[in-house]
């Protein structure tokens, strides 16, 4: 066999180009083609403008839109009390629960995290703080593929998710926000002409995820009581073990990796 090339004497072709952006960029640092980074570079200002528009599902447009119009009208959502994190029921003008809309950075280990057991848990534990597979404060974007994938294999045992922006003065703000928010107010009751100027005058608006609210279900707690104390009937059974079976197939898709017994028992 002949020696292996010396590919120490091989030369490439000079680059015409020699700034230092990524080829899949355009001048402005965004991707402009299918294998572009997902992250850009961290000097670039992004345009923090959103629109909730999802021209693909005029139904949910539609639920995103009374939602935001009920907001605007005082019917502002409620903090759901149960569970690790910041989450809020979405109610319509007629106060009646239509979402659940759950903040990114109220998530479990998020900073604005209304529940101190998991700062306090993050605090004194840090050898168990969570589990080490998790990407901290993605758990939105979960939830939203979570409801993707259902989609696309017709599961249907995942309630529409997507990714929207919200804000309201029952979410959880720091100090800073509520004091900016309330000086614009006070300055453009004032001073019209110079409030006109302010590029946003209430709070910001929190990204998370937006998940339909289904009528008609219990949680695990009433069905794990039920089942203590009477048989399932062998039609309802047989339903239970097709939806726990469509369950698994999911979780094993996603490799979620959350309490199995509490979602199953709520279907």
């Amino acid at each position: 066999h002949p020696p292996p090339p010396d590919v120490t004497q091989v030369k490439f072709a000079p680059r015409s180009d020699r700034s230092t952006r990524s080829p899949t960029r355009d001048r402005a640092g965004f991707g402009t083609q299918e294998n572009s980074p997902l992250l850009s570079s961290r000097s670039v200002d992004f345009d923090l403008t959103f629109e909730n528009n999802f021209p693909g599902d005029p139904e949910f447009q539609e639920i995103i839109r009374v939602a935001e119009e009920a907001i605007d009208c005082g019917r502002y959502p409620e903090r759901i009390y149960q569970g690790s994190s910041g989450s809020y029921f979405v109610k319509n003008l007629e106060n009646k629960t239509i979402a659940v809309f759950k903040p990114k950075d109220e998530e479990p280990y998020g900073q604005l995290n209304p529940k101190w057991t998991k700062w306090l848990h993050k605090l004194c534990c840090p050898c168990c703080f969570g589990r080490s597979c998790l990407v901290p404060n993605q758990g939105y974007l979960s939830e939203a593929g979570a409801s993707l994938v259902d989609q696309k294999l017709q599961l249907n045992i995942v309630p529409k998710t997507h990714v929207v922006k919200l804000s309201s003065r029952t979410f959880n703000y720091n100090a800073i926000d509520r004091a900016k928010s309330s000086t614009k107010k006070n300055i453009q009751e004032k001073f019209p002409q110079l409030g006109r100027k302010f590029h946003r005058i209430g709070l910001p608006p929190k990204s998370g995820s937006f998940q339909l609210f289904v009528n008609g279900y219990k949680d695990a707690d009433f069905w794990l009581r039920r089942f203590d104390n009477e048989a399932l009937p062998e039609t309802t059974a047989k339903k239970f073990q097709h939806l726990f079976e469509r369950l698994v197939v999911l979780d094993y898709i996603i490799r979620n990796t959350g309490e199995l017994v509490s979602r199953a028992m709520s279907l």
